[in-house]
């Protein structure tokens, strides 16, 4: 019986090791380990982007005046471009017919924000690869300006809910994410970084369009492999100097001969 109770107490032993563990890491010890991680970092160079990595764009296109919502969609959009790293550029442009926008932005795929009484608030259009958001059918609920914030936040949401339908992430295991919103009012909860199942959707999806994800490595890496791009500061110039000094050819030792006895 004794022996039960301790092979019970072991693992509960064990686990408090693992908690106490956990709650030993304080702020300061995570900012250490951050600082450290840092500067190893710098002392590698920093990070470069694999040359042809980010093929493909998508493009947010910005077309209407009625509201500013820059700053709200780059918070918004940060969460999966960090997640997904494709190559996306948000413009302002003047209105037009969506595809015609597309095509003049060269990208792969399109969302183009507009502002019209008289259109649906979204309209997804995958064979084209373009959709149009209307910011004007998202005031529903809401007092302006008082509630401009608000709105814009809205809006924002908006627009990431219609890329992730246009790009194959529809639907999610997890709930409340701007793709599972049903009504403007919903997106003002709803969570802006997107599920993982929605993040590998969108990523194969863009993948077989011919958007790919950015790959990177540190410079000293890139130096030993030979792509690296000239150095842009004093540590990269080191790491330039040190690797290229290295003998790109095999150093040949001739064999000792061995010495005969007369």
């Amino acid at each position: 019986m004794n022996s039960i109770k301790l092979y019970l107490a072991i693992p509960c032993l064990f686990a408090g090791m693992l908690t106490f563990a956990e709650d030993s890491a304080t702020p300061a010890a995570t900012e250490k380990s951050i600082a450290t991680a840092e500067a190893r970092l710098a002392e590698l160079g920093g990070y470069v982007i694999y040359p042809e990595s980010q093929k493909g764009l998508v493009s947010f296109i910005d077309t209407q005046s009625a509201v500013d919502v820059s700053g709200d969609f780059d918070e918004v959009i940060g969460h999966f471009r960090r997640q997904v790293p494709v190559r996306i550029e948000v413009t302002k442009g003047a209105a037009g017919e969506p595809g015609a926008l597309k095509r003049s932005a060269k990208a792969n795929f399109a969302v183009v924000f507009v502002s019209d009484d008289k259109a649906p608030p979204t309209v997804v259009v995958p064979e084209e690869g373009y959709a149009v958001v209307n910011f004007a059918k998202y005031t529903a609920g809401l007092k302006l300006p008082a509630d401009e914030a608000k709105y814009k936040r809205r809006c924002a949401r908006a627009a990431l809910k219609a890329f992730v339908l246009l790009c194959g992430g529809g639907s999610s295991r997890y709930p409340g994410h701007v793709a599972a919103a049903h009504t403007p009012q919903e997106l003002d909860f709803a969570h802006d970084k997107l599920p993982i199942d929605i993040q590998d959707s969108v990523k194969k999806y863009l993948g077989a369009a011919g958007v790919t994800t950015m790959k990177r490595t540190v410079y000293r890496k890139a130096c030993e492999e030979g792509w690296a791009p000239a150095p842009t500061n004093d540590v990269q110039k080191a790491i330039w100097d040190k690797v290229h000094a290295l003998p790109t050819e095999p150093i040949k030792i001739k064999p000792e001969e061995k010495k005969t006895e007369k």
